[in-house]
């Protein structure tokens, strides 16, 4: 009885371990490409050409210049990719609104 227990846990014991082999396998040959994405980005960024810097620079000296006017549009364009808005959201229109009745700027 004790050699028959023996050689099923012996048994037992090689399919865990090649199990655990073969998942451990599968989760180091997965990382390279989680190298290789991270290499492309760089090289995507480091190719860019000084004229689109020059532009970007340009570009955020003028929305230095108008943060609200900047803020604006970006308000805009987040409640167009996100149309459910928030309980913080509606509170602040809500007091927008009683601000405007009491100042009367209706």
């Amino acid at each position: 009885m004790q050699q028959v227990l023996a050689i099923f846990l012996r048994k037992v014991l090689v399919i865990l371990l090649v199990g655990f082999i073969s998942l451990s396998s599968f989760a180091v040959s997965s990382q390279p490409s989680f190298a290789a994405t991270s290499t492309m980005q760089e090289m995507d960024s480091q190719s860019q050409s000084v004229s689109d810097r020059e532009q970007a620079y340009e570009e955020q000296l003028k929305a230095e210049k108008n943060m609200d006017k900047v803020f604006e549009e970006n308000a805009k364009e987040y409640r167009k990719e996100n149309p459910e808005e928030n309980i913080i959201e509606k509170a602040v229109e809500g007091v927008e609104k009683l601000a405007d009745k009491v100042t009367g700027k209706n």
